[in-house]
C-alpha cells in the first residue's frame, strides 16, 4: 500500500478519506464527523503528521479501491501532552471526546471531557452522540428528558 504524506493532503481531501475509512461504523463515523464539523484538527499539520495515516489504495465499502486515511485514536493522549501542541481548551475537548467515542483516550469522566464546552461545540458533541446511536436524521428531535411541552420546573 503506497502511503501518502498527510501533510500534503488538504482538509477537504482528508475529510473524504476519513469518511471512507470510517464508513459503516457509527462510532467511527461520529468521531470523524465531529472533527470535520469542528473544523480545526484536520487543518493542523501537527495533528495530521502525528495521528493520521493515509494510503491511496484502501478498500472501500463497495470493494472499490480508493484513497483512505485513518486516525490513531490511541495516540491522542500522548499527542495532546506535547508542549508544542498549542490548542484551546475547546479544541482539546473535541479531540478527546472524539477519541473517547471510539474507546480510546483512557478513562475520563464525561463531565471532565465536556465541562468547558461552549454552546456551539456542545451542539457538535450532541450531533456526534446522536450519530453514534444511529439517529442520523437531520432536523429530527428526540425526547430524552421527558420535558417536551412543559417548561422547566413545571409540575403540570
Amino acid at each position: 500500500m503506497p502511503t501518502l504524506d498527510p501533510e500534503t493532503i488538504s482538509p477537504d481531501q482528508l475529510a473524504t478519506m476519513l469518511r471512507s475509512w470510517a464508513s459503516g461504523l457509527y462510532t467511527s463515523e461520529a468521531a470523524v464527523e465531529l472533527l470535520i464539523a469542528h473544523g480545526t484538527w484536520l487543518a493542523r499539520r501537527d495533528f495530521r503528521q502525528a495521528l493520521v495515516d493515509a494510503v491511496d489504495d484502501g478498500w472501500g465499502r463497495g470493494g472499490d479501491v480508493e484513497p483512505m486515511a485513518s486516525i490513531d485514536w490511541d495516540g491522542v493522549p500522548d499527542f495532546l501532552q506535547q508542549p508544542e501542541v498549542g490548542a484551546s481548551s475547546s479544541e482539546v475537548t473535541i479531540l478527546k471526546f472524539a477519541a473517547s467515542m471510539v474507546g480510546a483516550g483512557g478513562p475520563s469522566s464525561l463531565m471532565e471531557i465536556t465541562g468547558g464546552l461552549d454552546e456551539a461545540n456542545a451542539r457538535l458533541v450532541l450531533d456526534a452522540l446522536a450519530h453514534r446511536f444511529g439517529w442520523h436524521e437531520r432536523g429530527t428531535s428526540f425526547t430524552v428528558t421527558g420535558h417536551v411541552g412543559r417548561p422547566r420546573g413545571s409540575s403540570n
